[in-house]
């Protein structure tokens, strides 16, 4: 019995630019070559596969080098789509010779937003910096504009035009924008002392039980109880659904899925929640909040009606398509299908809403809401309140508070006894890949940038975390 042959090793080059030689073409010939005019002379870098050029990639470089013969930006473009390439071939397994297409030609969107997650949130061997996967996306973008004007190859993604009025209009690919790193910085979390605070602020009442007339109060009051319960990113919290919402339980801690079409291109995943906060997010939900949607309708541009949904997955019907119910899971729904849906009731299914309006509540609005709540509790609370506490400050609250609660035991208090010992641990570092899967990070190192402020919290009783007098 002969065992299978593995598949042949593939041989990815970037070759540096090589001046034409008559010389050296008439010997290889043993002939003189026909003439070649000056202007077909270009000197520019090319790929090879296994000592063949490669000609989508090569015919690019050449063209590109007519056009702007600046070699050092030429030899860094054949780099990167050198990376593309090899990724495509070893990676994505789609060989160069085997169904006769070349892989830069049989490349979809999924294979680009696998290489993304690789260079941005991959192995650290395997990462770009920012900028270094900024130029590699440009230049894998120029070689498919290239391939539709000169094959008329649609690219498999979107590219939108961008330009700045009076200076300059461009083209970038429509997604997989770079990485932004924090250097350094450990954000402000907020103390549970601090955070109780930030609550009553967003609710504008002050230390005698007075409250402010705010239309918005609720509402901004259950949005920031839901960033300090769940440690959400701002696009997740601005489109989460009433279905999406753990109810209130006897536990400190619950769970709740975290969807991954509006998060980091797939990182997202089941996340812990502290359980004292959700009495405010429901308060919200059947209180101010029904009564807005009872008054103000939704009507999105392109419905599409909700049969019946659960804390999993929504059944819809889509007017353009009569008669069929279609079904999708919540982790699978981007902000811009959940904008789409209209709930049994006629209202919106995501959660926070414009308090005039009853539309949802936009993006940009979010950072409002923790502005008001964070200078009235400096104004009327508490003059040591931080100054500068931004939204995504609710998210680092987060993880310090559950890295303390998970080295305090609160999470393995509430387990069978059975299972309790597989999750205690004897310091603040072992908790971090329970924080890390709960926040979608991808590595380790960006949660202990979260949580590097985490042993100044030690010295608070662990009941302040779990919201217990």
């Amino acid at each position: 019995m002969t065992e299978p042959r593995s598949a042949p090793a593939v041989e990815v080059r970037a070759w540096q630019p090589v001046a034409y030689d008559h010389d050296l073409v008439a010997a290889a010939l043993g002939e003189p070559p026909l003439a070649l005019p000056e202007k077909d002379r270009v000197l520019a870098p090319f790929i090879t596969v296994n000592g063949r050029v490669h000609a989508p990639t090569s015919n690019f470089l050449r063209h590109h080098c007519m056009a702007r013969p600046d070699l050092a930006t030429a030899r860094r473009i054949a780099s990167d789509l050198k990376g593309w390439l090899a990724y495509l071939i070893h990676e994505r397994h789609l060989h160069p010779h085997e169904d006769g297409r070349d892989p830069i030609f049989a490349a979809t969107e999924d294979d680009l937003a696998a290489y993304y997650r690789l260079r941005q949130y991959g192995p650290a061997d395997q990462q770009l910096t920012p900028d270094a996967w900024g130029n590699a996306a440009s230049a894998i973008k120029r070689l498919y504009e290239h391939l539709q004007y000169q094959y008329q190859h649609t690219p498999p993604f979107e590219i939108i035009t961008v330009s700045r009025p009076g200076h300059w209009t461009g083209t970038t690919i429509a997604k997989y924008r770079p990485r932004r790193r924090k250097t350094g910085s450990a954000g402000t979390p907020l103390t549970p002392e601090f955070a109780q605070l930030l609550l009553m602020g967003a609710l504008r009442v002050d230390l005698s039980g007075q409250q402010l007339a705010y239309r918005g109060a609720d509402r901004d009051h259950a949005l920031l109880a839901l960033g300090l319960a769940t440690g959400l990113r701002h696009n997740n919290l601005a489109h989460v659904t009433v279905y999406e919402l753990p109810r209130p339980t006897a536990q400190p801690l619950s769970v709740m899925r975290v969807a991954d079409s509006i998060t980091k291109l797939g990182a997202g995943g089941d996340s812990l929640v502290f359980t004292h906060y959700l009495p405010a997010i429901w308060g919200y939900v059947d209180g101010a909040r029904a009564d807005l949607t009872t008054r103000r309708p939704y009507r999105p541009a392109d419905p599409l009606y909700i049969v019946d949904a659960d804390a999993v997955s929504v059944r819809y019907e889509d007017p353009t398509h009569p008669g069929k119910v279609h079904t999708r899971r919540w982790t699978d729904c981007d902000e811009q299908f959940r904008r789409r849906l209209v709930d049994t009731d006629g209202s919106t299914p995501i959660v926070f809403l414009n308090e005039l309006t009853g539309q949802p509540i936009v993006y940009r609005s979010l950072q409002h809401s923790i502005e008001g709540a964070r200078q009235f509790a400096r104004e009327h609370l508490n003059p040591n309140f931080p100054a500068h506490v931004r939204l995504h400050d609710l998210r680092h609250t987060y993880a310090v508070h559950l890295t303390i609660a998970i080295y305090r035991d609160a999470l393995a208090a509430v387990l069978p006894e059975d299972r309790r010992e597989d999750w205690r641990v004897d310091r603040i570092a072992g908790a971090v890949e329970l924080v890390k899967s709960c926040l979608g990070h991808a590595s380790e190192a960006s949660t202990r940038l979260y949580i590097q402020t985490a042993h100044r919290f030690l010295d608070i009783p662990l009941n302040q975390f779990l919201g217990e007098v």
